[in-house]
């Protein structure tokens, strides 16, 4: 069968629900601080983002590690989800990334969560279940079907439970507004060591080749780039994920970018129509005020996988489903290694 152009398939997809992750909209509020005449507009932007959210936050199971707070570090949990009206799991949250900040420093890090890591779900009480256990894009789904908007604070439950870390704020994103943003930014910019080539999305034959060297990007081919997983694996996507955000940040954060107010009401109101938080204005106030430290320049990565050094191992579950276990069968040594990612 002929390959079909990526034009082409996006025509035929206009309804339907992209799915990928977000970090981006903290640069995006970030330029809203560099403009005092944005202040009401990033205002109305977060009633649009809070609107929803859950009244209050379930407590940390008694049979988790007491979950403590480090005064110096900010934690927060950057949610990538398919879209409520995609008919195959349109809650799954199938990117997880704790972007941590080291207030210190300003060191930057981020630390992607495999989905397929089998973990205990939250139960209503805030404890985790000693019976239930599925895989950890599925937190958000059924934290969204017990409370009300408790999306966030189940996906929130289930990822301290694995890192350690104390997670601050939670920013879920979805991403049927992806390719716009990138559009936007007016595309991206990245540099691959070595050419890459994916023939399927969407379950069908689409190609996509990108050769060695830098690559311009628009938000067509960035987004079936965060996607792409058959010709590699799904550890390789997570990392290409985070290339993205950093080439997302570096667009948003240039001189042309700050510049341009246009671009700036048009990514506000794209957040605000796509993006729940936990985060209240002030918090996101303080966080820009922090940021003026924050080194953009040199953000540490780690991506748990099942390389030998990864912590993690690929075995399938009672259901006979594909899954991922912490080698040991416990989380010490990936916590520890959240722990001690700025050493």
């Amino acid at each position: 069968m002929e390959l079909e152009t990526l034009e082409k398939i996006e025509q035929g997809r206009s309804k339907k629900k992209k799915r990928f992750w977000l970090w981006f909209f903290f640069a995006i509020f970030v330029l809203a601080a560099a403009s005092g005449m944005l202040f009401y507009k990033a205002s109305f932007t977060f009633s649009q983002m809070n609107s929803n959210q859950a009244g209050g936050m379930l407590p940390i199971s008694e049979d988790a590690p007491k979950i403590e707070k480090d005064p110096d570090r900010i934690n927060i949990l950057l949610l990538g989800l398919r879209g409520p009206e995609d008919p195959n799991g349109g809650l799954l949250t199938d990117t997880m990334i704790v972007l941590s900040i080291k207030q210190s420093t300003g060191q930057m890090a981020m630390i992607s969560i495999p989905r397929d890591l089998y973990v205990k779900m939250p139960t209503e009480s805030g404890k985790n279940s000693q019976t239930m256990k599925e895989k950890i894009n599925f937190a958000y789904a059924l934290g969204e079907e017990r409370l009300q908007a408790g999306g966030l604070v189940y996906a929130k439950v289930a990822v301290q439970s694995v890192t350690g870390l104390f997670i601050d704020h939670v920013v879920s994103v979805d991403f049927l507004a992806f390719k716009e943003i990138v559009d936007i930014l007016g595309g991206i910019d990245i540099t691959l060591d070595k050419p890459f080539k994916e023939t399927t999305q969407f379950a069908k034959e689409i190609l996509l080749e990108l050769p060695a060297g830098e690559n311009h990007l628009n938000g067509s081919t960035t987004l079936y780039y965060v996607r792409s997983r058959y010709s590699t694996s799904d550890f390789d996507r997570a990392r290409r994920q985070q290339q993205v955000l950093l080439s997302m940040k570096d667009k948003a954060l240039s001189l042309g970018i700050l510049l341009n107010p246009v671009k700036i009401f048009s990514l506000l109101d794209t957040v605000g129509k796509n993006v729940r938080t936990d985060m209240s204005l002030g918090d996101m106030n303080n966080l820009i005020t922090l940021s003026k430290n924050f080194n953009f320049k040199n953000i540490k990565s780690k991506v748990f996988d099942t390389s030998s050094e990864g912590l993690l191992y690929a075995t399938t579950s009672d259901k006979g489903t594909y899954i991922l276990l912490p080698v040991g069968d416990n989380f010490e040594k990936i916590r520890e290694a959240c722990k001690n990612i700025f050493q």
